[in-house]
């Protein structure tokens, strides 16, 4: 019988991230032209799950199953598609519960990127032998998180869901009075958590206990004790929002996020090659780290700079120079064409001789009729569509 199983939960809007989610859910914007879904079960599989993985959706549900529809590289895994309707991250695992065919269990969001050592997680939870343990990271600004503070035997002594700054300073007044507190109020929540399958039971009996880090962890903090996982460096990103999102795609390909790499057929020198059948032009500008996708045409005397990623079906006209930008599938980019840490969603259009300034976001769908010049941070979607 296996002993561990897992809930992703993959139904979250990804409101943050729009344009970039305004046609696919956000579990399948791709990070170096692999689904963001992709990286978190991988590292479900590299850790040995061998029970049933439940993927739950809400938004764009349809998309996430006709993915997997297509693609059969997850085969090997025991993945089911409750046909629930949650509430919230709680009400989801209480709702599959009739899945979950394990003593203990794994709950991870299907929208992060990380290389934590999953199985060193699960043993630790089994070494607590708590109700519940939570994955924790540094980050230099907390606040946009759950903060946690532990004990010195990694027992959460509390958990605020993204605290105001007066929250934070009386948690930190309070706490640090005890000899016994570690201090250290910029750990993390980073959405991955282990269970006993006693803690389907209390979320039958208590049916306001909807949402993980507002209700639950609050909770069992008072009322059972749980532990947080705070032993390994390890890379963790949440592309919550379009400047994290170009963060964790060059972050990916600067190996951060080892062994979790792009997607592509073979490496060389740091290029990631899908598909070698596309048209390269002479005297082009290859800086690695760089992805290229399949049916991919590049003219000639164009500068592809470090940090880039280039999906399906891509044409690059003559002496355009592009760096740190992510460009998606089925997209035109016409000669002369300048930019730098852009990201360009898929259906989309360039004209020759465009500038794109960094940030700028292009939504799907954009097809301009005369050369653009954008500002710097600038997000043009279909509607707001320069002429």
């Amino acid at each position: 019988m296996p002993e561990w199983s897992a809930i992703v939960l993959a139904g979250g809007v990804g409101s943050r991230l729009q344009p970039l989610t305004l046609n696919i859910p956000k579990p399948i914007v791709p990070v170096a032209n692999k689904p963001m879904i992709d990286y978190n079960l991988e590292l479900l599989r590299n850790a040995g799950i061998s029970g049933k993985i439940a993927i739950i959706t809400k938004y764009k549900k349809k998309g996430i199953l006709d993915y997997f529809e297509k693609n059969k590289h997850f085969n090997d895994l025991d993945i089911v598609f409750p046909d629930i309707d949650p509430l919230d991250t709680a009400d989801a695992v209480r709702k599959a519960a009739n899945y979950i065919n394990t003593d203990q269990f794994i709950v991870s969001m299907a929208d992060i990127v990380t290389n934590i050592p999953l199985q060193d997680f699960m043993n630790f939870h089994k070494e607590k032998g708590g109700i519940a343990s939570i994955t924790l990271k540094d980050v230099p600004h907390p606040r946009s998180f759950g903060v946690i503070m532990l004990n010195q035997e990694s027992r959460i002594l509390l958990f605020l869901e993204k605290p105001i700054p007066q929250e934070l300073l009386l948690a930190t007044l309070t706490f640090s009075k005890k000899e016994t507190i570690r201090l250290q109020s910029n750990l993390v929540n980073t959405g991955i958590y282990a269970f006993n399958h006693g803690i389907l039971d209390i979320l039958e009996s208590i049916d306001d206990l909807m949402d993980f880090g507002k209700h639950v962890f609050p909770y069992l903090t008072q009322e059972y004790g749980i532990f947080g996982y705070a032993r390994h460096d390890y890379y963790w990103m949440d592309a919550g929002n379009p400047l994290t999102y170009l963060y964790t795609n060059w972050d990916v390909l600067r190996r951060w996020a080892f062994p979790y790499l792009p997607k592509c057929s073979y490496e060389d020198k740091g290029i990631w090659w899908t598909d070698p059948r596309g048209l390269i032009g002479s005297g082009i500008n290859f800086q690695s780290p760089l992805v290229i996708g399949k049916n991919v045409n590049i003219g000639s005397k164009s500068k592809l700079g470090g940090n880039t990623v280039i999906g399906d079906n891509v044409d690059i006209g003559e002496k355009c120079f592009l760096k740190s930008s992510i460009i998606w599938e089925n997209v035109s980019i016409e000669e002369k064409t300048i930019m730098e840490e852009s990201i360009i969603c898929n259906d989309v259009t360039i004209p020759a001789t465009s500038k794109l300034a960094n940030g700028t976001v292009i939504g799907p769908n954009c097809h301009f009729k005369s050369p653009i010049k954008t500002k710097k941070g600038q997000i043009i979607t279909k509607e707001n569509e320069i002429e």
